[in-house]
């Protein structure tokens, strides 16, 4: 049953993935953490969002921005160093709750605000210098509750198309998620079962990831966008509500 749930939540995480760059993780850790102990399934998750960012990076490698993606990754991955140790540390309730408030800001933006830029601004300091802050931001966000990289997301989604948004938010996360297997690994996070568990959503993860490659090319981002932000909102209210 375990390997069922974790594998029907890796094939919804995967879809959206393969469509907008983001949301493997934060669906899979908002509807596991409901049945299963957050320190069990936030280890699992990062596994599994190392072999989705592998993936999305064959899929999307022709779109990839070499400018502004390391910028994303690295500022990402730094952020991610410090962040882990939370998860280590503080009680669980807390890392509860936070993850389900940064997840309503992402809904909120959604519904209320769903931006849809159309052409690529200008590369220059203030467009690295804001993307490196966010990133970096985000980065403790996600070492600590394992997903949910709002800053980031709310700041190319605002800024870039999708299809850019979604090649620098994929190479910062093929990174960022290395760097946090690596790190709960150190922390004794990650054990053989959570490996074991993450290798067992491989059939799921693959599919999905590939329905939603070409989902993104026919489907409106906007009006997905909202649709997944309705479906993140209920689970986000039960985790903040504990």
């Amino acid at each position: 049953m375990q390997i069922l749930l974790f594998n029907l939540a890796a094939l919804a995480g995967a879809v959206s993935q393969g469509l907008t760059g983001f949301g493997s993780g934060t669906l899979m850790v908002s509807s596991l953490v409901l049945i299963y102990p957050f320190r069990d399934v936030v280890p699992v998750v990062a596994v599994v969002a190392l072999g989705t960012n592998l993936v999305m990076m064959l899929l999307a490698r022709r779109e990839f921005d070499w400018r502004r993606g390391p910028i994303a990754a690295l500022s990402l991955s730094a952020g991610v160093l410090g962040g882990a140790q939370l998860l280590a540390a503080l009680p669980v309730d807390i890392l509860q709750r936070t993850l389900g408030a940064v997840i309503l800001c992402y809904v909120a933006l959604n519904l209320f605000k769903t931006p849809a830029p159309q052409r690529m601004p200008a590369m220059g300091w203030a467009d690295a210098s804001g993307l490196a802050g966010s990133s970096v931001f985000a980065g403790v966000i996600v070492g600590a509750v394992g997903v949910s990289p709002i800053p980031l997301l709310i700041y190319v989604n605002m800024r870039y198309p999708k299809r850019y948004s979604r090649s620098i938010l994929t190479m910062a996360f093929l990174l960022s998620s290395a760097v946090q297997a690596l790190i709960y690994t150190h922390l004794g996070l990650l054990t053989t079962h959570s490996w074991w568990l993450a290798l067992a959503t491989l059939p799921a993860l693959l599919i999905g990831l590939i329905a939603g490659h070409k989902l993104h090319y026919r489907v409106d981002q906007k009006t997905f966008s909202r649709i997944l932000a309705l479906v993140l909102a209920l689970p986000a209210l039960r985790l903040v509500i504990g």
